[in-house]
């Protein structure tokens, strides 16, 4: 076990949410009554926990079947590259809205423009409605830019659909993105992973009963990510909490990363909430986490030798 600690805000804002939104969150089962006020709470949760950085621009697409919304943050000035982010929301919540600040300051750390996509949600569109999306936009941009010049990011079920995104296009012998970021990712929608685990009760806020209820709303077939030796996978980041719910699924999707001989880096951080990139209002660690990523995709948008770390930071 290591003896780095998180910030005092950050155990607390764990603490506070373990006692209130988690226990909220565990009796209310994801139904037709509970997603339209659900979707609207984590929304309004994420602006205030994200709200978009001063003289950040927007500008709202709805092309070719595509939606979404182009970001460029305060001193985003690079046009050489791009990025896609695949928000989270485990498969039934999350929208581009809520997702501006994330994107705001994804796209002030890199330097890069962001498109953040509207995909479909479940239920009303279950699976493969999502990851067509996925790679419709990415197909899309791919139109605009080499796809080596496009960096996918995601968190929580977004970083799963990224990952699910690299895998296929590896399968089927289609371009690659230049590199993936990954924060929080879930890696196998059967949960077999989060519960041998045994952080439900130190997330904060997720908890099987959720995870379970939101995947069968995406799918009635659980799958995990189960990349092979020899694919041609991009470099890819992920950023995961020792405390959080789906940290054993980072650190086991970076290890099968490895396995096939692609370039990974897995960042565990210590005391944190699930996906708490997206609270950077109240979490200091989330702003450190978008500098690391930003310094990674500055690094390997060009090829990068494989190899697989981990790092603790320190307190």
């Amino acid at each position: 076990m290591s003896a780095e600690r998180g910030s005092l805000r950050a155990r607390t804002v764990r603490q506070v949410s373990a006692f209130t939104v988690g226990q909220l969150a565990a009796f209310a089962p994801v139904n037709a009554y509970t997603l339209a006020p659900s979707r609207l709470l984590i929304e309004q949760a994420l602006r205030a926990g994200a709200p978009p950085l001063r003289a950040t621009t927007t500008e709202p697409v709805d092309e070719d079947g595509i939606r979404g919304e182009w970001v460029r943050g305060p001193r985003a000035d690079r046009t050489d590259a791009v990025v896609l982010y695949i928000h989270g929301g485990g498969f039934v919540a999350g929208s581009v809205l809520g997702y501006r600040g994330v994107a705001s300051r994804l796209s002030t750390a890199t330097k890069l423009a962001v498109f953040t996509l509207d995909y479909r949600l479940a239920p009303e569109h279950p699976f493969p409605a999502a990851p067509a999306d996925v790679a419709a936009a990415f197909e899309w941009l791919s139109r605009r830019y080499p796809a080596d010049r496009i960096v996918v990011a995601g968190d929580s079920a977004g970083g799963f659909l990224a990952a699910h995104l690299a895998v296929e296009n590896a399968r089927a012998g289609h371009p690659e993105p230049g590199a993936l970021v990954l924060f929080s990712p879930m890696a196998d929608l059967s949960l077999a992973i989060a519960i041998g685990n045994g952080n439900g009760r130190r997330d904060g806020l997720l908890s099987t009963q959720i995870a379970r209820q939101a995947i069968a709303a995406f799918t009635a077939e659980p799958f995990d990510l189960r990349p092979v030796r020899g694919m041609r996978l991009p470099p890819t980041l992920i950023h995961a909490s020792d405390t959080e719910y789906f940290g054993a699924d980072a650190t086991e999707l970076a290890q099968r990363w490895h396995d096939t001989g692609a370039h990974c880096e897995l960042r565990v951080w210590p005391d944190q909430m699930h996906a708490f990139q997206t609270l950077p209002m109240v979490v200091p660690e989330s702003r450190t986490a978008y500098r690391a990523a930003a310094r990674f995709v500055a690094t390997h948008l060009d090829t990068a030798p494989a190899v697989f770390t981990q790092k603790v930071p320190a307190s």
